[in-house]
């Protein structure tokens, strides 16, 4: 083979992703589509910190891959020359090793290709169906009835604020001592909350590979009290479920490493915390308001509760679903970008610099406000020193 079968190697590569990814990421895992590793080339790894280098399998571009803390990311290619610590020409050799395509003839070559690009089509089919798939999903988890949500177990099933359920008890009990109680914020949204006594922590789920290598759930993860927060799109349409994993015994974070996890598509969805003025969801007013939008929710609740109902308030879930939050809808007046306090981390002043030029694109008035204590505006309603 030669340079010429960049093509073939690449396709093969991306259809056998996570084959790849187990050789060359051996300590990683699969969560929701994507491989999840700590970074063997920075050795990244430290007691509690969480594994950012990702590498997508489904649902967009296999093989693509970004390190979140470090910001080194590239293709399929890519990949193995970093990890390997090699260059293009060392990446393909490789990979050709992997693949077992060590020789083949002008003819085996040609025969692969239209392989190949038959295996792209029945990739992107499956993807975008997975990805209807996942969507329908969001909103049955938030709206979910007892039993289970695609893999997810919900036992017990969700309930709305105000149903006067003990897992709404806990869970006020949690926004409490967190300093961002629901009930200061009076012009909560009734649309996004819900709770349950149980939820799946799916992310401590096991899973394994059958004979044709299928995979499967050998063991469901642990379950959690949790808060449902629905993420809605421009249109009021649930695209992402985002869930807060509670401790069962006090009012807090539940004890994993990872407490707060989102399934389905963030991009372009937001979390409303409070309604403002018009106390009319975004979706359903055109009627101007000023907007308050966060990263957590957490942040944006605590703002929510100051304001009297004077703004919108929003939560992004992250620095990227902040820069593509619908800003330019009618509703929004001018924004107030409510910053963590991330000073010292050069990739969070990068995702920054990202965020708000995604809020800028609107054309309307933004203003930063930023934390001068701690790491959000939660720990300064907290009165952390």
């Amino acid at each position: 083979m030669t340079g010429g079968d960049l093509d073939i190697i690449k396709s093969e590569l991306q259809g056998r992703i996570e084959d790849l990814c187990r050789v060359l990421l051996p300590n990683g895992r699969n969560e929701g589509g994507q491989w999840v590793s700590f970074n063997p080339v920075t050795n990244d790894y430290r007691q509690g910190r969480n594994p950012t280098l990702k590498i997508r399998m489904r649902g967009g571009v296999a093989g693509a891959w970004k390190d979140w803390r470090s910001g080194d990311k590239g293709d399929v290619i890519r990949l193995i020359a970093y990890v390997q610590g090699t260059d293009t020409k060392g990446a393909l050799v490789w990979a050709r090793d992997f693949l077992g395509l060590r020789t083949m003839s002008r003819a085996d070559r040609d025969a692969m290709r239209k392989v190949v690009h038959q295996r792209a089509e029945a990739r992107a089919r499956q993807d975008e169906r997975r990805r209807r798939e996942k969507l329908a999903e969001a909103d049955r988890l938030f709206h979910a009835k007892p039993g289970r949500v695609g893999h997810i177990e919900v036992p017990y099933g969700s309930f709305a604020l105000g149903d006067g359920s003990t897992a709404e008890a806990h869970a006020r009990a949690y926004f409490g001592a967190r300093n961002c109680a629901l009930e200061a914020v009076p012009d909560l949204s009734g649309f996004s909350t819900r709770v349950t006594p149980a939820v799946e922590w799916w992310r401590g789920a096991v899973w394994g590979r059958d004979g044709n290598g299928r995979s499967f759930k050998q063991q469901a993860g642990p379950l959690y009290p949790g808060v449902l927060s629905a993420m809605r799109n421009r249109l009021g349409i649930v695209t992402a479920c985002h869930v807060t994993f509670l401790d069962p015994y006090r009012p807090a974070k539940a004890p994993v490493d990872v407490s707060k996890l989102m399934w389905g598509e963030a991009k372009g969805a937001v979390i409303e915390i409070a309604t403002g003025p018009t106390g009319q969801p975004f979706w359903m007013t055109e009627e101007p308001a000023p907007l308050i939008i966060a990263e957590g929710r957490e942040t944006a609740q605590s703002f929510a509760a100051t304001l009297g109902g004077r703004a919108r308030v929003w939560a992004a879930g992250s620095l990227a679903g902040v820069g593509s939050a619908p800003v330019d809808l009618p509703c929004v007046e001018w924004i107030l970008f409510a910053r963590d306090n991330n000073s010292g981390n050069a990739q969070a002043q990068k995702q920054f610099d990202q965020a708000l030029a995604g809020l800028e694109a609107s054309g309307k008035l933004v203003v930063v406000e930023a934390s001068h204590v701690g790491d959000d505006f939660n720990d300064l309603a907290q009165g952390e020193e």
